[in-house]
């Protein structure tokens, strides 16, 4: 993303000395970004200390899957997306787990999802439909569940844990992550560029637009 933005200033711009200050930046823009150690390190703060904000000496009731997206392919089909399956089989597992049950949160999300995993849901299933952002789901799921009920224990990827807890909370929801969460490890691979380290760090920079924009509309 901050390359997209100086590849737009160097097209603005007219001296060619801003021309190649904005080239040569957002090349470098766009090597450390598509570094996935980058992104792992930096990800770090969105998860790394969230046991501090979330109830982890209750025993969970819930076990809240809030959706990543679904994709069109054609003749009228849709599916979940790859981050909206892996948070489904998490939640799926931490529900069997727990022997609690499972909440599929999310617009056509988490329709998708409940069809798609209906025969591996053993608990009871409880389908939020009608959102389509954290705060939504978060509002709606008060018209579903009791607050009295006890804590919902969180099944979505480390770096959306941050605004969901603090939006959850702010609604007066008890919140736990599970131990086992999965975080981001560092490989010999981790310092190659790839498209996949684009994404990354892109989805760090829509989570912290995300974090600001709540705190200072109020939500978190």
């Amino acid at each position: 993303m901050p390359t997209f933005w100086l590849i737009i200033l160097y097209f603005l711009v007219k001296s060619n000395y801003w021309k190649n200050f904005f080239l040569y930046l957002g090349f470098i823009f766009l090597l450390i970004t598509s570094l996935p150690i980058v992104s792992i390190y930096v990800g770090k703060f969105f998860y790394n200390d969230n046991y501090r904000i979330s109830n982890q000496n209750k025993k969970p009731v819930y076990v809240l899957v809030p959706g990543a997206g679904t994709f069109f392919v054609g003749n009228g089909k849709t599916f979940p997306t790859p981050e909206t399956i892996r948070r489904a089989w998490y939640g799926i597992e931490l529900s069997k787990q727990f022997s609690i049950p499972l909440i599929f949160a999310g617009s056509e999300d988490a329709l998708l999802s409940a069809k798609y995993f209906n025969d591996e849901v053993k608990q009871i299933l409880i389908v939020e439909t009608k959102s389509l952002n954290t705060f939504e789901m978060v509002k709606n799921l008060k018209k579903i569940i009791n607050i009295s009920d006890g804590p919902l224990l969180l099944a979505t990827n480390p770096i959306h844990h941050r605004r969901t807890i603090l939006a959850l909370k702010k609604q007066n929801f008890d919140v736990l992550i599970p131990d086992n969460y999965i975080k981001n490890i560092v490989t010999n691979y981790s310092v190659i560029p790839s498209i996949k380290g684009i994404g990354s760090f892109n989805g760090i920079i829509y989570e912290s637009l995300g974090i600001a924009w709540y705190y200072f509309t109020g939500k978190i």
